[in-house]
């Protein structure tokens, strides 16, 4: 025997199976109208996409970065770098933004002038009709877009009205093999209809006058144009974002450029026109960092020309009042002469202390008999000669007084010729000294001169080598920069510019629409959406829909499915009768005489969420299969607030269970026979009474229970609905197990979270799930994918 816990744990096992993909394959094929209608709209609408789609081409091309860090080529203007007015350094990273800039692209856009864009159409069906604004009211397609010959008829704009445009100007040509135009459009909501002769270039226009260009060769047949005119600035945004720019490696200055356009000769035109602008923008930024470099150049010469003027005036006007040529070789000759003036004064001073010495001498002396000193080193002959004079003649009065006496006339005139001597003598000393002294002054004043000349040298130096040093700096500069300004007009003829190209242009044909890689977009899209649109369906459902979704809601065993009748019999369960639904209802039998294991358990409790679900309908057919098996079977009618046991069995509801719960009724009149099979009795509700929940409480009804135990085989109650009143939770004390209806695609899925609740909160003991109404034409069960009963009776 297998007890409850058993099957409750095989049903937990059964739920945490793997995930069946044929079952969820075959739930997503029964939706197989819904994937066809789906693929059929997504491969239209991808045959309209690629039908109306302007082909894309792609253009490639490689340019070199002139990088001072990465190499590449040094900058030609090196020398206004070296005098660090300039400080540029050519850097890959930030010449790609600048190329990434709308800037450019804008003056390039402006220069091939493809802010006007010419779009060739084809009309669907023409027929004989020839004025455009007829044509154009039948749909219409795109072929390509034209580039300049390729176009039968272009248009020039004065760049001011081309400033000046505030929105989109879009207009039609029709071009005739005879050189006439039509031209058909709208601006401000006002259509208008223009035609032009061969001869005219100028046509006026509601929003202004263009000037018309004419090809040399005229269409063959009639050729449909549509013209877009949009400000230039919106034109290169949409071609910036078509740009591509990426280096080859980290440390490379080697970039590709790729363009995807709607044509390809405008592409490789529009790629050299770019690099070529972007040169030009570089070759003019470095010369117009030149010219101004150059220009301050020239002004600081013109500056420097005045203040080394003003300097050499002040070296001159120095040199004049110091009296100065050379403050070098002056200080030589200053010094040379200082030193023989201060010889000639020690000389000076050495003569007049002799000269001083002997006048002293001399003035002091009064008798003639002593000699005066000679050889005392005077430098006057005349003064030497006269004292050696003097002193011969001493020597000689001193030499003949030995022999003759003072009156001796030789004596006398020898003493006249000493006095005259002597006075002689001291007469020249005295001369001699007044000379020494004025030479003496004369000497000291040219030392004291010759010193202050030395002295002031070096304050001389000083102040002449001040102005000097600022005469050299401004010298040297001045020829610095005069040089620099020669070397300025070389560089200017030899400047580069800051790319190079290095590969071809090459078009490599239409990239897109990649018919391919859309078919299988919108083929894949064809799959998804259905797909999307069942989740969503499943999702917003809130009903419980099939027996995998009820096993997923709840680990609530379940006992069997019914089929969905669509007949409006009651009794559908007749002997003999092997049709899908009694075989699904032997099923249910089959698996509830399995989980009632022995003779004692007898009641059952038929439950159901909401009125509706099929309960009275599954009470009556399983009683019915029951009965088949020569079991005596009753049904007890405890739904007294809403009985309709009597009506589907079409049997009197006059004396039923609450007039016996009320003690007007004996057990003997209770029990009825239920007209569909001598083994089915029934027991009916009756009345209607005001207290039902009162009636269902009494010890009454438990003790005949007890009793029908001993009579029937089987004692079925049909009960109210859960979700409604609470008399289920009632009876649950008389019954041995708890049978819940649950309608597919009826029965809300909150309710199955309540019976769960119950039975967890022992509200409904021994609970099983019955589900009700199941579609069996469905693709799962007619194949029987996941199940373990496919025996094909649908």
């Amino acid at each position: 025997m297998i007890n409850y816990s058993a099957v409750e744990e095989e049903y937990s096992v059964l739920a945490e199976k793997p995930i069946d993909v044929v079952s969820i394959l075959m739930k997503y094929l029964s939706y197989w109208k819904w994937f066809l209608i789906s693929l059929f709209i997504c491969l239209t609408i991808a045959a309209v996409y690629l039908f109306y789609t302007l082909p894309q081409f792609r253009v490639e091309t490689s340019i070199l970065f002139k990088d001072d860090q990465r190499g590449g080529g040094a900058s030609e203007i090196t020398v206004f770098k070296e005098m660090g007015v300039i400080r540029q350094k050519n850097n890959v990273d930030n010449e790609i933004e600048i190329l990434k800039k709308s800037l450019i692209v804008e003056r390039v856009v402006r220069k091939l002038g493809i802010y006007v864009s010419y779009v060739e159409l084809k009309p669907s069906k023409v027929g004989r009709i020839t004025r455009l604004d007829r044509v154009m009211k039948f749909p219409k397609r795109k072929i390509s877009i034209m580039y300049k010959n390729e176009s039968p008829i272009l248009f020039s704009i004065d760049e001011n009205a081309v400033n000046n445009l505030n929105k989109t100007i879009i207009f039609d040509v029709l071009v005739t093999p005879s050189g006439a135009y039509e031209f058909s459009g709208k601006y401000n909501d006002q259509k208008f209809l223009i035609k032009a002769s061969p001869s005219d270039t100028i046509v006026a226009f509601p929003f202004g006058s263009l000037r018309l260009i004419k090809q040399s060769t005229l269409p063959k047949e009639n050729k449909y144009v549509r013209v877009m005119i949009e400000h230039p600035v919106n034109v290169a945004a949409r071609y910036l974002n078509s740009l591509e720019i990426e280096l080859t490696s980290k440390n490379s200055s080697v970039a590709n450029l790729a363009l995807t356009c709607p044509n390809g000769m405008l592409g490789r035109d529009f790629l050299e026109e770019y690099i070529n602008t972007y040169n030009e923008e570089g070759i003019r930024d470095q010369l117009e960092l030149a010219d101004k470099t150059s220009q301050l150049i020239d002004d600081h010469l013109s500056k420097l020309s005045e203040e080394l003027s003003s300097v050499e005036t002040q070296v001159e006007d120095f040199k004049q009042s110091q009296g100065l040529t050379d403050i070098s070789s002056q200080a030589d000759v200053y010094t040379s002469q200082s030193a023989s003036v201060g010889q000639m004064k020690v000389e000076a001073e050495t003569q007049y202390a002799i000269v001083s010495n002997l006048n002293d001498y001399v003035q002091g002396k009064r008798e003639h008999e002593q000699l005066i000193p000679a050889n005392t080193g005077l430098n006057s002959e005349a003064l030497t000669s006269q004292i050696n004079t003097y002193n011969e003649l001493v020597l000689e009065r001193n030499r003949l007084s030995r022999i003759a006496s003072s009156s001796n006339q030789s004596m006398i005139d020898l003493n006249n010729r000493i006095e005259a001597t002597f006075n002689s003598v001291k007469s020249g000393l005295q001369n001699e000294k007044n000379n020494l002294e004025i030479q003496l002054r004369d000497i000291s004043a040219m030392y004291y001169r010759n010193s202050a000349k030395i002295r002031a040298i070096p304050r001389q130096e000083r102040v002449y080598f001040d102005i000097k040093r600022q005469q050299n700096i401004k010298e040297e500069l001045f020829l610095y920069l005069l040089q620099k300004k020669e070397e300025k007009y070389m560089n200017m003829a030899s400047v580069e510019p800051n790319t190079k190209l290095v590969d071809n242009i090459r078009i490599l044909g239409a990239v897109s629409p990649n018919r391919r890689m859309v078919a299988l977009i919108f083929f894949a899209l064809g799959l998804i959406i259905p797909v999307v649109c069942i989740k969503l369906k499943e999702l917003l459902r809130y009903q419980v829909s099939n027996k995998e979704e009820l096993e997923g809601l709840t680990s609530v065993p379940i006992l069997g499915e019914i089929p969905r009748v669509t007949h409006s019999e009651h009794v559908v369960i007749k002997e003999n009768n092997n049709d899908n639904f009694s075989e699904m209802m032997r099923l249910l039998r089959a698996n509830l005489l399995f989980v009632i294991d022995s003779k004692e358990k007898k009641v059952i409790n038929m439950l159901s969420s909401i009125s509706g679900e099929g309960k009275t309908f599954i009470t009556i057919n399983l009683a019915m299969s029951l009965a088949l098996l020569e079991k005596k079977v009753l049904i007890v009618e405890l739904d007294i607030r809403k009985p309709r046991l009597s009506d589907y069995l079409g049997i009197d509801n006059k004396k039923g269970i609450t007039l016996y719960l009320s003690g007007n009724l004996s057990k003997e009149e209770l029990v009825k026979p239920s007209g569909v099979h001598p083994n089915l009795s029934v027991i009916t509700a009756g009345f209607v009474p005001p207290n039902p929940n009162e009636l269902l409480a009494k010890p009454l009804l438990d003790e005949l229970i007890r009793e029908l135990r001993n009579d029937f085989d089987y004692v079925i109650i049909d009960t109210a609905p859960v979700g409604v009143v609470s008399d289920s939770f009632l009876l649950n004390r008389l019954v041995d197990v708890n049978l819940y209806v649950v309608r597919a695609d009826y029965t809300p899925k909150k309710f199955i979270e309540d019976a769960a609740r119950y039975r967890k909160e022992e509200k409904l003991t021994r609970l099983y799930f019955i589900l009700n109404s199941v579609n069996m034409n469905a693709i799962a069960y007619r194949y029987g994918y996941g199940k373990k009963y496919g025996y094909g009776y649908a």
